[in-house]
């Protein structure tokens, strides 16, 4: 199927497709366009019936200093028709980095763009608001993921005051409007839809605010109390964790992903070892896959907890947080059981997991789950039907399916509308093709059904984890595959070549094949996926991370406009969003 997608694309546009690249190893395939022809090639891909790729998952860029044409721009995208996926790669010059936009094509890569422009300085042509996005608007130092860039930045710390000077006097404050060229960017268009406004009033919400879960601000444009143009303000939380894993080994990677999505920190060291995993091509040992898949189901199920304490929280419910995070407590003791941390966890490893299950946490886990569909039923039993809550959430944030898919949502926010995508369905790792569950969808696509998914989540995640622990067989938990993986700590102890070994791959690191991969996995939030470039070297030489929060703040606006203040609240708690896996 691979090539006759390939054939296509080069019979349809001869001088435009530059080479195929199918990995049928990892199940892969890359093609290279020309940069005037990417718009063309993009719009075709969506539209022709046989190609149908109608999700855009992702943007990113990459810096080859070397070369006539330095930076590529890479485009993953996927056909839910179809079930397919394909990596649309572009290069440009240093002289002219520009390339056409492709968000007359799908509405989510507008922020996906900015980004790339944000990092590494490549203009999109047609892009309707080609600004900075995660770091300042002033920010005069460079491009940060340029491989001329370097990773303590260009020296802004010896400039900058943290602390003021006694023996100076204070800089006096100047009152003053904004200028109207610092105020476009978030003033709608003239005429928009139901506005009877004279004049635009503009609201900050945040950047400190207890709803929004992390430091994020939102420019909002008022026609009386209604929504008419919603503009999130971003990178408040940017640690730059993809330049700082181009200096680490692969392994010393992992800690960094737990404090991306400090709330579902297990989910994230499963969707990096996974992309490693396939990097390198290791196969996981059965028993490891089982406690690896009812791992990332407990996570599931503490991260939809979380939500609804919060959201429940922020909307008047108070009792629901508490009865929600009574759950989340018992799980999170057999986290620290696990792994001996409960928030940013560290358990997952390239190859398998660090530990096995116990029989006392088998019995504690079922113990668990004897008493957990009737907690649920109570949670429901408080909010479900509660006028409140009802009044709240229903035909709030309402986005259909085909807006939802073109926006390039996932994970409850895209099945709430009613969309069947779920990555351990469609692509299924782990166990999941090994036990039965199904998958809730939304029929309305507002913030009360997916409300009603993660509810049903959590239950079929606690059918799963029934089934892992019914059908786990005996086993090792690690792969064997000495020149990734160190040996065993027991081996390490007694024999003096497990020793070298071992201080060689920590102080060393291992050396994959060179090679690109793409790997997605189905995180609470939504698809979070890895995308590695390797050259062969111990440390990613790019490493770029598919945040699901991130590419769901693109919708913001789109969500928000007509509504009314009040409900920003419910809609942005509807994402389920953490600031640090957005921002990284």
């Amino acid at each position: 199927m691979s090539q006759a997608i390939v054939d296509t694309l080069v019979a349809q546009f001869p001088d435009a497709v530059l080479s195929v690249d199918l990995d049928t190893g990892r199940g892969e395939m890359a093609v290279q366009v020309r940069a005037s022809d990417m718009l063309t090639v993009a719009r075709y891909l969506h539209d022709a019936p046989e190609m149908a790729f109608d999700h855009i998952t992702d943007i990113c860029s990459a810096d080859y200093p070397g070369d006539q044409t330095r930076f590529e721009v890479i485009y993953h995208l996927l056909s839910l028709p179809h079930g397919r996926r394909i990596r649309v790669k572009a290069r440009v010059t240093e002289d002219n980095p520009s390339i056409p936009s492709v968000t007359s094509v799908w509405r989510g890569a507008e922020f996906l763009e900015r980004e790339v422009f944000d990092m590494m300085g490549i203009t999109f042509t047609g892009h309707p608001d080609l600004r900075r996005i995660l770091m300042p608007e002033d920010y005069a130092e460079g491009y940060p993921l340029r491989k001329d860039f370097p990773a303590e930045g260009r020296g802004w710390r010896s400039q900058f005051d943290f602390i003021p000077r006694l023996d100076e006097a204070p800089e006096e404050m100047t009152e003053g409007e904004y200028s109207e060229a610092e105020k476009k960017p978030f003033i709608a268009a003239n005429g928009a839809p139901g506005s009877r406004r004279r004049e635009e009033l503009l609201l900050n919400m945040g950047p400190q605010h207890p709803s929004t879960h992390g430091v994020l601000r939102v420019v909002l444009e008022l026609d009386g109390e209604r929504i008419v143009k919603a503009t999130p303000d971003l990178g408040y939380l940017h640690r730059g964790v993809e330049k700082l894993a181009e200096g680490l080994a692969y392994m010393q990677v992992i800690p960094h992903t737990d404090r991306l999505d400090y709330v579902c920190a297990m989910a994230n060291n499963y969707a990096y070892v996974r992309a490693v995993e396939k990097l390198l091509g290791i196969t996981v040992p059965e028993r490891g896959e089982y406690i690896r898949t009812l791992v990332a189901e407990m996570q599931r199920i503490i991260g939809h907890l979380f939500w609804l304490g919060t959201q429940a929280l922020d909307i008047g419910a108070m009792t629901v947080f508490f009865w929600t995070f009574r759950e989340r407590e018992t799980l999170l003791d057999l986290f620290e059981q696990l792994c001996g941390a409960r928030l940013t966890l560290n358990y997952y490893r390239i190859g398998g997991v660090d530990s096995d299950f116990t029989p006392e946490l088998v019995l504690r886990l079922r113990a668990f789950l004897s008493t957990f569909p009737q907690k649920v039923a109570e949670y429901d039993s408080l909010i479900a039907s509660n006028r409140i809550w009802v009044g709240r959430t229903k035909n709030v944030a309402v986005i259909s399916g085909e807006d939802a898919i073109n926006f390039g949502l996932t994970g409850p926010t895209l099945r709430g509308s009613g969309v069947d995508y779920d990555i351990r369905k469609l692509e299924p790792y782990g166990v999941y093709d090994k036990v039965e569950w199904d998958v809730p969808l939304g029929t309305h696509g507002d913030t009360y059904d997916r409300y009603w998914v993660r509810m049903e989540e959590m239950r079929q995640s606690a059918r799963i984890i029934a089934q892992c622990l019914d059908q786990m067989p005996q086993g090792p938990i690690m792969a064997d595959v000495p020149q990734y993986i160190p040996p065993p700590k027991q081996q390490v102890m007694r024999d003096m070549e497990s020793l070298i070994h071992h201080f060689i791959i920590f102080t060393q690191g291992f050396k994959p094949p060179k090679g690109e991969t793409y790997c997605a996995t189905e995180a609470p939030k939504g698809e979070l996926g890895f995308f590695i470039i390797s050259d062969g070297s111990p440390r990613p030489y790019r490493l770029k991370i598919r945040s699901p929060s991130f590419v769901h703040m693109g919708a913001f606006d789109h969500m928000a406009r007509g509504y009314l203040i009040s409900d920003i609240i419910t809609i942005f708690g509807s994402y389920d969003i953490v600031m640090g896996e957005c921002d990284r």
